[in-house]
């Protein structure tokens, strides 16, 4: 079943794009069921008219397919369309808010002169994400920050994810896994050339766990992928 998340402009509507998806992507016809979501839930309807374009409520559907607990990537910008594969995953993963971090070796910036064209990009990424992976809400998207900011998300539980523990040969958010559930976790993870030693001190002197993914060196993305993966895993 198609499922759409409605925009908040002019009391919760269906967009153009939507519309347009519905008709001729989708290709719906009268009396064709789809599925909506708003601020009040997730609702089941069907189309009573084509021209103009219109629905009515069927049903309220009971589902949550959200994670138990909450979960934060906090991830240093990285370079090229790595931040859109991220994004799109993280989403469909069950991440629920990412925060993007300019930290001192990233290669990409997001200032305020390209700050709002971007989020527009990603938020529709999300909204596209969110809808194909039968999300109940959507994923935040909302801050840009400094690295010096990490210590404003501190929360139950945190983790850096660091490639010199992987010396220890041991995965250490394993040491944490009957914790996950209804908690808020942070997972910090740096770009393409990883974080400085004194911004690895600044996270850990902050409450940050040094946490390793192996003994293997991963890409930036795919190191987020490792991580959310497991933890969504026993959050579900």
């Amino acid at each position: 079943m198609q499922r759409y998340f409605l925009k908040k402009e002019n009391g919760y509507s269906l967009t153009n794009d939507d519309v347009f998806h519905i008709l001729k992507v989708m290709r719906m016809k009268m009396f064709d069921s789809f599925e909506i979501v708003n601020n009040e839930g997730i609702f089941l309807v069907r189309i009573i008219s084509i021209t103009p374009f219109k629905y009515e409520i069927v049903k309220k559907v009971e589902e949550n397919n959200e994670l138990q607990g909450y979960l934060r990537l906090l991830y240093c910008i990285p370079k090229g369309e790595k931040l859109d594969l991220v994004i799109q995953k993280a989403c469909e993963l069950g991440v629920n808010e990412v925060v993007l971090i300019n930290s001192s070796r990233c290669v990409a910036k997001i200032d305020d002169k390209n700050k709002n064209k971007k989020l527009e990009r990603f938020n529709k990424i999300i909204k596209e994400a969110s809808e194909q992976s039968k999300r109940s809400s959507l994923m935040i998207l909302a801050k840009i920050i400094d690295y010096k900011d990490i210590i404003k998300f501190k929360d139950d539980l945190n983790f850096i994810a660091y490639e010199d523990e992987s010396k220890n040969k041991k995965i250490e958010v394993l040491s944490y896994l009957e914790e996950l559930k209804y908690k808020t976790i942070n997972i910090l993870i740096g770009p393409e050339g990883g974080f400085s030693k004194e911004e690895v001190a600044y996270a850990r002197n902050n409450g940050y766990i040094l946490t390793s993914l192996g003994k293997r060196i991963l890409r930036s993305e795919t190191a987020c992928f490792s991580l959310i993966s497991l933890l969504s895993y026993f959050m579900n």
